[in-house]
Order: C-alpha cells, then structure tokens, then sequence
C-alpha cells in the first residue's frame, strides 16, 4: 500500500497464495516476459512457446528440439508463419473455396488483439523509453519498470517529474 511503511512485499514468491495453478501460470508469464525483454521470440506453434534467443536481425528461426524442450518447427521472425524467403505477405482477403481457415491462427489473432487494445486503453507509454506502463492506483509519479530505463515521469502530464507536477496533481 502507498505510504505505509514496510508495505513493500520482499517475498518474491507471494503468489504462491494464489494456489498452484495459478502460481505456475505466474512463473510462465514471468518467464516469458523476461525472453521478450531480452529481445527473444517464443515459439508460435500451439502447445509450444518455447522461449527462443535468436542473434538479433535473424528471420529464420529453429524451435530445436532438446531436453524436452522445442518442437522442431522452422519459422520467420517477422510474421511468426513457416520460414520462407523475401517479403512477408500478409493474407489481404479471403477466396472462398481457394483459402482454409486456420481455426488456431484465427483465436491467435482474436486474442492478439484483445490484448493490444486492452494494453492501449489501460497504459501510458514511458515518455523515455516508450514501454507502456500500467497505472493502477497511488499517485502520478510514475518510475518506468523497465530496468533499464527507470525514468522517472509524470503519469497525468507525460513529462519528467518535477516540483511542479508534485505541487498540482500529486493525486489527481
């Protein structure tokens, strides 16, 4: 809670109050961020995801098999479909009887966007950076929580924070 000495939570593992299940979904969403913040890509065949760390600019990607871990597809890091070579194309419409809807890619892309439009309706990006960045309560000083980056800003006013900010909208 906001200013409420020792509130700050040291347990790194507290959501293991949430049960197993979710404990586990909590370890794999983490484990998956810290790939993608890495600059990595996660497998997209169904029942993989394996985390993969390609040499960056490399667009033929290897899900290798190992240590039960990969599943042997080949895909291009720019559109996420099997490797191919030249420019991606994205399907501009649908023939009918010359196209199959793939019922997986169709809920990826459905989910895809759910997510992306949640993200743009809930978040600021950092001014500095332009990770975006979740305000859920407390006041408009805002620390980006991207590592490498920790500017500091103000959330109504998207500016660095100053005395200004502070003296007119600390919690508005």
């Amino acid at each position: 809670a906001a200013n409420c000495p020792n509130s700050l939570i040291k347990e790194l593992h507290h959501f293991r109050s949430l049960g197993e299940e979710q404990y586990a979904r909590y370890q794999q969403y983490g484990a998956e961020e810290y790939v993608l913040q890495m600059g990595g890509v996660l497998c997209p065949k169904p029942g993989c995801g394996a985390g993969l760390l390609p040499d960056a600019g490399e667009r033929r990607i290897e899900c290798e098999k190992g240590n039960g871990i990969g599943c042997g597809l080949v895909f291009c890091r720019e559109c996420k479909e099997e490797f191919h070579e030249g420019d991606c194309t994205a399907v501009s419409g649908i023939e009918m009887g010359t196209y199959t809807i793939n019922e997986e890619a169709a809920r990826r892309a459905r989910w895809e966007h759910a997510s992306s439009e949640t993200i743009k309706n809930t978040t600021k990006p950092c001014p500095k950076c332009q990770v975006p960045v979740e305000k859920n309560g407390g006041c408009m000083h805002m620390t980006c929580p991207r590592p490498n980056c920790k500017f500091e800003w103000c959330w109504h006013c998207s500016i660095e924070w100053n005395q200004n900010c502070r003296g007119i909208h600390w919690f508005d």
